[in-house]
């Protein structure tokens, strides 16, 4: 097949526009680089707009994990809020959704539901940062073009062209066919790290037996949300294990699970459910496998609405509202980077000299239904992981840059460090770090970090 050209020669291609991706993208627009956006939906936002999940955790230290709740009954909402971990452009979007009356939390500030229902909230996290999704489309999209990027959806990337150490161009797929679009350097926030994978650079990925599940998000509407804020006041577990299970024997035919984690949204009798913690085995890099998923998961989506909300107070009249357009992936193919955030440093907080964002949320990713950190009682030193800029950088390419959760962070290590209001952090190093390898015409493995570390803290950024 042809592959057309783009007229344009960009200082800077980010690849993704999920929440590491977005910042990155403002960050070296508003440094002056000629910036193109690539995304393959519609709209930005990645997992919290495409994969339904409105909320962005990790703003705030002081979470802890969902098994060790789950065994206590205690909701994340009763958590406290020791410091924010994350500023600069995560702060800003957050206040520009605040302005409208489309965001609320995670720093006290109630609206929507909650507002009319507070003991809504012992159904949310502590860090959680919730917001009307079509504001939430618009809102990124208004501060990306803002920055001066150039924004191009609809086009997924579907391969590389590289010569001595450096990304010439990445290949976008559309209904036009195949582009190539060239830059000086290019900032993988892909999730997957698909451009990296197709530069030829070296990436890992876990075994299959060994990752975390994905999950397919449903929002259900019409639920009296005072008759649920009355049962959670009087003690009612938030987890809903007993509805769960008086689901699953009325049913044993159906796919049920044996606990559920819902969210309160804005709107009025509209909850997020994610219900598929358990749902482990799949391939995210494997369009089958997430075709399978995907089914399952609407079903159960259906399922949940009608079986298990009806034990419920509140849920009688409950029905599915939608299921997100994409899968959410917890963890696929990552790059293999100069230096990689390991658990060691998590358990022993050891400084990191490289710092550029702050991972404050705590490991969480299961495997087969298991936490093992939690399992062997082990806890992060600190209330917040460094994630240094070296885990960024891929082996063996001078002009890529990776941002999001395919950065090389290793084992539970990951679990922090894929967190959106993180990921936000670290785009904005990614897209500040292209700006100086810009003006300084060198390698990102060569840019100065003090210098770096210096941007950072003069726009918002929080790295100690």
């Amino acid at each position: 097949m042809t592959i057309q050209d783009c007229a344009r020669h960009y200082d800077c291609i980010v690849c993704g526009g999920g929440p590491s991706g977005v910042a990155a993208a403002i960050a070296a627009g508003r440094e002056g680089l000629r910036v193109l956006l690539l995304e393959r939906a519609g709209y930005l936002g990645g997992v919290s707009t495409a994969c339904a999940l409105p909320f962005w955790l990790g703003g705030f230290t002081g979470s802890r994990p969902y098994r060790e709740m789950l065994r206590e009954g205690t909701p994340y909402e009763c958590l406290p809020r020791p410091r924010r971990a994350v500023g600069g452009i995560f702060r800003e979007l957050c206040d520009a959704l605040r302005d409208i009356g489309a965001g609320t939390g995670a720093d006290p500030f109630v609206m929507g539901q909650a507002a009319e229902h507070p003991g809504l909230q012992r159904l949310g996290c502590h860090d959680e940062f919730t917001f009307d999704l079509e504001a939430g489309k618009r809102v990124l999209e208004e501060r990306v073009l803002d920055a001066g990027v150039e924004l191009c959806c609809y086009t997924t990337i579907c391969g590389a062209e590289t010569n001595d150490r450096r990304v010439r161009s990445v290949i976008g797929a559309s209904k036009r066919g195949l582009t190539r679009f060239r830059a000086d350097a290019f900032i993988d926030c892909t999730g997957d790290a698909d451009v990296a994978h197709f530069a030829g650079a070296p990436t890992i990925a876990s075994p299959l037996g060994d990752v975390s599940a994905v999950s397919l998000i449903a929002h259900v509407e019409n639920v009296d949300a005072g008759a649920l804020e009355a049962y959670l006041n009087a003690g009612g577990d938030p987890y809903f294990r007993a509805a769960c299970a008086r689901a699953r024997e009325e049913h044993p035919e159906m796919d049920l699970p044996e606990t559920m984690l819902i969210f309160p949204m804005v709107q009025p009798g509209v909850f997020m459910i994610n219900g598929g913690l358990d749902l482990t085995g799949y391939e995210a890099l494997d369009p089958a496998d997430m075709t399978k998923l995907s089914v399952r998961e609407r079903a159960r989506a259906e399922h949940i609405a009608r079986c298990v909300f009806r034990h419920i107070p509140g849920g009688e009249h409950c029905r599915v509202r939608l299921t997100a357009p994409w899968p959410g992936v917890r963890e696929s193919r990552r790059i293999v980077s100069l230096g990689a955030l390991t658990e060691e440093d998590l358990l022993t907080g050891r400084p990191i000299p490289d710092s550029v964002a702050l991972a404050a949320r705590h490991f969480d990713l299961d495997r087969g239904r298991r936490q093992p950190f939690h399992e062997k009682q082990l806890r992060m030193k600190r209330d917040a992981a460094q994630i240094p800029y070296s885990c960024m950088v891929p082996q063996g390419m001078d002009n890529l840059l990776a941002a999001g959760r395919c950065i090389q962070a290793d084992g539970q290590a990951l679990g922090p460090a894929r967190i959106m209001a993180t990921c936000f952090a670290v785009g904005q190093a990614a897209g500040t770090a292209a700006a100086l390898r810009h003006a300084e015409g060198c390698a990102f493995s060569e840019v100065s970090y003090p210098v770096l570390r210096r941007h950072l803290l003069e726009h918002g950024a929080i790295l100690d």
